[in-house]
């Protein structure tokens, strides 16, 4: 019996050494196999539901940036067209007012030495050459007893007027005489009897003779010129390179961006054409791999389209869970070698403290307990690390993507805005000044006349303003020769009333008489922004006796325009980096940090000179070199 025990138990010790031997290698094989088969599992899902909340976060914010495009555009252009009727009469007003001076140039230089009848024929000559907007409208003459002197765009010659009717039976002629008569000058509004389209009518009293001279235009007309410059705007805007833009008159395609042709196919072409309508809305099911969409503007009657690609967010997806899968494979690879490793190890360790029996099993168990320990702080390590990495991923896509947003549709808005900011301050000084003067009864006619010539004269100028703007980049503007102190004058005239208000002395020297070729109007562009610059900081440095000094001069070689104040200078650590874009040491609500880059990139690249800054004593020093 006792042999029976021994036995046994012999045998039950040597089984045992085999049995740690074989049971943990087993478990740890099978305990590593789910664990990675688990891993494996939760890891491809995680991947998955990343890709498609990536693929919707950027469907959604380019969805957002398409409505907001075509959203922006409509506003421009309801602006735009609402914009109509003043710009009409701001021009049928300038017109008319420079055919008044000559005629009345005319007059008084030969009312004492010509005949009546030839001062009437100088007049008539001088003002039949007057025409407009390409030659589409002319200046006409009239007697207050409705004969036609100059007809102008009347296309009736020497011929009595009074039984002239427009469209809605109104004695059109009847009421120009009796609006000059009563007020001297004004507006009259008229539909053509021949296709019943509505035109604008300014007539002017000329004092003498019995006349009064006019001219009109046609509000479709203007329309369709305030269309040609949006359309500009259009083609002007970037887009991104998978993305879209179509604009649609009538149904018919007036604008396809760049590279549209081999985006879409005709048939694709044809169902974005076949499905737009006049309600703002999305459309997924009419092109593979594409959404866009339209936006209907009435006034101009156009259906804006913006679209992108959505396969080629999810390409790129794809190609960051192959570098992901791959970043896994080598970490179960890693996994496999420690399980192996570990496994060995056990064996050897069994195999050599066989008859220690206790001590090896319980050495066994601490060893494992440890090796385990290590991959369950592997496994989490790398949840963690995988997570991270994929946050990360996505705050930087966001970034990218607002980037981009802010820097396509912000830039040319927030220049125009900045350019038209000083214009708009004078104009609302103008007015404020005819309101004052009314008030105290001294508004009189020629009071009136030079604030309104003042008025004129800033709007030509934000006009000038916005198509040099247009055709900032386009090669085939025209130069001029000039003075450069001219140009300079023409710049501070306009700065003249911000800079009484303020107590700025302004002190202009020009010691150059030779003429260079220059664009005028983007060099006076510059001078504003260096003048406004200066301003600034005499003002935020609150200097009690603030001056700006211009200085023009030439040699040999070049011609040099230095601009100085005594504003306290220029910060030494920023002053590098003033001419870098929206760099600016003022708030948002004053300044965009683009004035000193405009006027860099128009000397450096448009004009071909050079532009730097300097500290001088008190202030600083803007020296051009052209």
């Amino acid at each position: 019996m006792k042999m029976s025990k021994s036995s046994s138990f012999f045998d039950k010790t040597k089984i045992l050494p085999k049995l740690i031997i074989i049971v943990p290698s087993l478990l740890v094989l099978v305990v590593g196999f789910f664990m990675g088969t688990f891993y494996i599992d939760k890891l491809e899902q995680h991947f998955e539901q990343a890709r498609k909340n990536s693929i919707n976060e950027y469907i959604i914010n380019k969805k957002k940036e398409g409505e907001t495009w075509a959203n922006q555009l409509s506003a421009l252009f309801k602006y735009k067209s609402e914009l109509i009727d003043e710009t009409i009469k701001n021009d049928l007003k300038t017109r008319v007012d420079l055919a008044y001076e000559s005629a009345k140039y005319i007059y008084d230089k030969y009312k004492n030495t010509n005949s009546k009848k030839d001062i009437k024929n100088r007049i008539r000559d001088a003002l039949l050459k007057m025409s407009f907007n390409d030659k589409k409208n002319y200046i006409f003459i009239s007697s207050f007893d409705g004969n036609s002197i100059l007809s102008g765009s009347r296309n009736s010659k020497n011929e009595n007027l009074l039984n002239y009717i427009d469209d809605d039976g109104r004695s059109i002629v009847l009421e120009e005489i009796t609006k000059v008569r009563k007020h001297k000058q004004g507006f009259i509004k008229s539909k053509d009897p021949k296709d019943g389209n509505l035109k604008t009518i300014y007539v002017k009293n000329l004092g003498f003779y019995d006349w009064y001279i006019g001219s009109s235009i046609y509000e479709v007309q203007e329309l369709e010129n305030v269309k040609h410059d949006s359309l500009d705007i259009i083609k002007s805007s970037p887009i991104q390179q998978d993305d879209f833009m179509i604009i649609y008159e009538d149904k018919k395609p007036i604008y396809l961006s760049l590279k549209m042709q081999s985006i879409l196919s005709k048939e694709s072409l044809k169902k974005i054409k076949n499905t737009i309508s006049q309600d703002s809305s999305w459309h997924e099911e009419n092109t593979v791999g594409y959404l866009y969409y339209s936006k209907y503007f009435e006034q101009f009657n156009w259906h804006l389209v913006y679209g992108f690609n959505i396969s080629k967010m999810s390409e790129s997806e794809l190609i960051k869970q192959e570098q992901m899968q791959s970043l896994v494979n080598k970490e179960l690879e890693f996994i496999r070698n420690i399980s192996v490793i570990i496994v060995v190890l056990v064996l050897v360790l069994s195999v050599v403290f066989s008859r220690a029996i206790n001590h090896i099993f319980l050495s066994y168990q601490k060893d494992v307990k440890s090796r385990q320990d290590q991959l369950e702080f592997l496994n989490a390590s790398l949840e963690q690390r995988v997570a991270r990495e994929l946050h990360n991923l996505r705050q930087k896509d966001k970034m990218l993507i607002q980037k981009a947003k802010m820097a396509d549709m912000g830039d040319m808005i927030s220049m125009i805005a900045h350019q038209w900011r000083q214009p708009l301050n004078q104009l609302s000084y103008v007015l404020m000044n005819i309101d004052s003067a009314y008030e105290h009864n001294e508004l009189d006619k020629k009071y009136l006349d030079e604030k309104i010539k003042e008025a004129n004269n800033l709007l030509e100028f934000m006009s000038v303003t916005i198509d040099d703007f247009r055709n900032y980049f386009k090669p085939d503007q025209k130069q001029e020769d000039v003075n450069i102190g001219n140009v300079v004058k023409r710049g501070l005239e306009l700065m003249q009333k911000p800079l009484e208000n303020a107590q700025i002395e302004i002190i202009h020297t020009n010691e150059c008489e030779r003429d260079i070729k220059i664009y005028v109007n983007e060099f006076v562009q510059v001078i504003l922004n260096l003048v406004k610059n200066s301003k600034d900081a005499l003002l935020q440095n609150d200097v009690k006796k603030p001056k700006i000094e211009i200085i023009t001069k030439c040699t040999k070689d070049e011609t040099i325009v230095e601009v100085k104040d005594n504003g306290g200078g220029i910060n030494k650590d920023i002053l590098d980096k003033i001419f870098e874009p929206y760099f600016t040491t003022k708030d948002a609500q004053h300044g965009t940090g683009l004035g000193l880059y405009m006027s860099k990139m128009i000397v450096e690249e448009h004009l071909n000179g050079k532009i730097v800054v300097e500290n001088i004593k008190d202030g600083s020093c803007f020296k051009i070199f052209l």
